[in-house]
């Protein structure tokens, strides 16, 4: 009996290489985060740091993040992690987009979730939007109705849908156009994906491609796109 992990919902927990706490989800038979790597890792080096998130804040009085999607919330803990990390007080607004609702309750419920901080402060936002020069939009449905809903452009764009087989209608060029048009002139859009294919679409929806560095371990990269300006 000591064996058996218990399910929440359609989900099952698993302890990634870093320590953190990451679920697979059986309805897309797929994990959120890569076991070999670590969740919070994973967030950090694929979509953090590549973004440039902490030096646009340092920068600027307001930033807007557009977190596509909130899936465990790593990647909104970790940005939090690393702006207080470097004591940023500009604001940061995110918005946030999923269809999962129940995520919500198990991120609210779930006591193993790390790094303690970040993890506070993204409970604290689910309760009351604001919290200290933090601000958090949730728009909990699908992704194509939930942009009709958007009427501000992105800075930076978290892109973290399940992966091209799993999740194949967000996969796809007219998503890439939509992201063009939500994001500012100077903003970028992030994914740990590193597919010629994907990165040829992009192309195809306005956008010029950049590697990212490999995590610290030599798992695959991901890309930064930023859009071709025609002068």
């Amino acid at each position: 009996m000591s064996n058996l992990i218990p399910l929440l919902g359609d989900k099952k927990p698993f302890t990634t290489a870093d320590g953190s706490i990451s679920f697979y989800n059986i309805s897309y038979k797929e994990g959120y985060h890569a076991k070999s790597i670590g969740a919070y890792t994973e967030s950090l080096h694929k979509f953090v740091i590549p973004s440039g998130i902490v030096e646009r804040l340092s920068k600027n009085k307001e930033v807007w993040l557009l977190d596509i999607f909130f899936g465990l919330g790593y990647n909104i803990v970790a940005t939090i992690e690393e702006l207080e990390k470097h004591k940023i007080k500009n604001k940061l607004n995110i918005v946030s987009i999923e269809k999962d609702n129940t995520l919500i309750n198990l991120i609210k419920e779930f006591p193993l979730f790390w790094p303690k901080k970040g993890y506070d402060y993204l409970r604290k936002l689910l309760d009351s939007i604001t919290y200290n020069n933090y601000q958090l939009y949730m728009i909990l449905d699908d992704f194509f109705r939930a942009v009709r809903y958007i009427n501000v452009k992105f800075d930076v764009i978290y892109f973290d849908p399940f992966s091209k087989l799993k999740n194949p209608e967000m996969w796809q060029l007219t998503v890439y156009k939509e992201l063009y048009n939500l994001l500012k002139d100077d903003g970028c859009v992030v994914t740990y994906s590193c597919r010629d294919s994907v990165r040829r679409e992009f192309y195809r929806a306005g956008f010029i491609s950049y590697q990212t560095k490999k995590l610290p371990d030599g798992f695959q990269p991901g890309t930064v796109f930023y859009k071709e300006l025609i002068l």
